[in-house]
């Protein structure tokens, strides 16, 4: 009966031993772990969302009106119209005696000729603003003007030629007639609306560039 009762006391003991192992174990797990600090988010870096993406987007826009302004401008004076033309000339002059006409000394011809008047623009003057809320692209571009003419010499075909005696037609007097014909066919040129039709097709020519960066079907160009 003695033997028994030691037999529990030990066992018990022996419980209780282990017991108490377990929990210390079971502390010292718990009590072992540590908390990783959560990362810092570097103060350089940018947010998502609000104001700081407003300015990405502000900054992308204007980069966008750059291009086009710089591609728009890089065109340089440009023609943009052409006029061909075929015209006639008369030069006369004649020697007079005391204000009377003296006729074999009278000079005169009657001649064709064809040139061409061209017209443009210099677009390194243009400018181009851009309203994203109203969908709208603001052009603006200066006016077309004439920029030459070009009356071609070998094309001057003679159909009536009279030579005075000692009145020979001069260098200076054929070159002063040559730009009476150049003023003239100006004249001509923008009565036939060259000068609209140069500014028109400009408008052609910006819009088609203006169509290869921004969808045509979401903004709308207005000319300035």
């Amino acid at each position: 009966m003695q033997d028994r009762r030691k037999t529990i006391l030990l066992l018990s003991a022996i419980g209780a031993v282990v017991i108490a192992i377990i929990v210390i174990l079971i502390i010292g797990l718990s009590g072992g772990k540590t908390q990783s600090p959560a990362p810092e988010t570097p103060l350089s870096e940018p947010q998502s969302g609000g104001s700081q993406g407003k300015r990405i987007i502000d900054v992308q826009r204007q980069v966008l009106i750059n291009d086009i302004e710089e591609g728009i401008c890089d065109m340089g004076l440009l023609v943009t119209q052409e006029y061909y033309f075929t015209d006639a000339v008369t030069q006369s002059k004649i020697k007079t005696l005391f204000s009377i006409p003296l006729g074999f000394t009278e000079t005169s011809y009657v001649a064709t000729y064809d040139g061409v008047v061209t017209a443009g623009l210099d677009f390194s003057l243009a400018s181009v603003s851009l309203d994203p809320d109203g969908r709208t692209v603001t052009v603006s571009l200066p006016k077309a003007e004439i920029q030459s003419v070009d009356i071609d010499p070998n094309s001057f075909v003679l159909y009536s030629e009279k030579h005075g005696f000692g009145n020979p037609l001069s260098v200076s007097e054929f070159n002063g007639s040559l730009a009476d014909l150049e003023n003239r066919a100006k004249e001509r040129a923008a009565e036939r609306g060259v000068i609209e039709k140069a500014d028109e097709n400009a408008r052609k020519i910006v819009s088609n560039f203006i169509g290869g960066l921004l969808d045509p079907d979401l903004y709308d160009i207005i000319w300035a």
